[in-house]
């Protein structure tokens, strides 16, 4: 006997229950990446926590929530996810953020519970317009993707433009709209009537063009929890590099920073450690010349223990 089809189900759910919104962002390679954007669902609230039975009505806190999704969002465990609940005038409610658990599947939805982990700033990215076109962005290295796909929502025949974001050790060379290669270096599609795939083509940068300071210590991740051990703090661009026999000469900005977490100095002298990308090498620093707000410096390439070749690549400094 051929067994129903409870998509159908999720369907109808879908078109008369999804008036919430989520973000979904994911850990990868350190970073927190958004994978979606404004994804149709409906939000209940798991918990509702205020000891002041006067004012529990009017302001409760909402320790966790269960979020009803398609079948065809792509949510996994500890994903952080940016709620929006949609008051029955089409605003903002509220916004709840915080790890998700593992999705169940029953009757044709996917549901998750989402323990609250903070606030967002009061500007939310905005709810998806009412008419929305779909603009899918890849980003690849010549049909290899550095980087996960995003999708944006615009009004029917507005206009959709997006600058290229930088991404470390590749350098934007061209992009594509519907697999015609476009002019400039903005991506601007006009009177958008029906969805497109952009593509962002970059090239490998040729030669290390930025270096982080390699620090053992308290740190910050990407996620806002505080965390101990090797890190990189700070991108510094790189003038110029030249090497040979393992010796590298640097040229950058004098740079000087304090350590957000533990206050450390950290600057350009002998001893410091540097990684430098985007061949992610390894070097300690030998010798320094100053000139002026330039410091120029020779480091020798060294092997790196387990736990500095496993060290946090952190964006939380960028």
């Amino acid at each position: 006997m051929k067994g129903f089809d409870f998509g159908q189900i999720g369907e109808v759910v879908s078109q008369t229950m999804d008036t919430d919104y989520i973000d979904i962002k994911r850990n990868i390679e350190g970073s927190l990446i958004e994978v979606y954007s404004n994804v149709s669902c409906h939000i209940a609230y798991a918990s509702i926590d205020n000891p002041d039975p006067t004012t529990v009505d009017i302001r409760p806190i909402i320790q966790a929530i269960t979020i009803h999704l398609p079948l065809w969002v792509d949510i996994r465990n500890d994903d952080f996810i940016i709620a929006k609940k949609i008051d029955s005038n089409g605003a903002v409610a509220g916004i709840y953020s915080g790890r998700c658990g593992n999705p169940v599947v029953s009757m044709g939805r996917k549901k998750v519970l989402m323990q609250m982990g903070g606030t967002e700033p009061d500007q939310p990215t905005p709810v998806p317009p009412s008419n929305p076109i779909q603009i899918t962005v890849n980003y690849t290295n010549y049909n290899e993707i550095i980087a996960p796909s995003t999708q944006h929502f615009v009004e029917s025949d507005d206009t959709f433009t997006m600058v290229p974001p930088a991404i470390e050790g590749y350098t934007f060379a061209y992009y594509t709209v519907d697999e015609v290669m476009q002019e400039g270096s903005t991506v601007v599609i006009s009177n958008v009537v029906e969805p497109h795939t952009v593509e962002l083509i970059y090239a490998v940068a040729s030669s290390s063009d930025v270096f982080r300071f390699l620090v053992n210590g308290l740190y910050t991740k990407n996620d806002g929890t505080l965390a101990n051990g090797w890190h990189t703090y700070v991108p510094v661009a790189v003038d110029s590099i030249s090497s040979k026999d393992g010796i590298y000469t640097v040229t950058s900005d004098n740079v000087v920073f304090e350590h957000e977490d533990n206050g450390k100095e950290l600057s350009v002298k002998p001893d410091a450690l540097l990684v430098l990308y985007p061949d992610e090498t390894f070097v300690k620093v030998e010798e320094t010349t100053v000139a002026g707000n330039k410091v120029t410096f020779t480091a020798t390439e060294f092997a790196p223990t387990e736990a500095q070749s496993d060290y946090y690549e952190t964006r939380w400094y960028d």
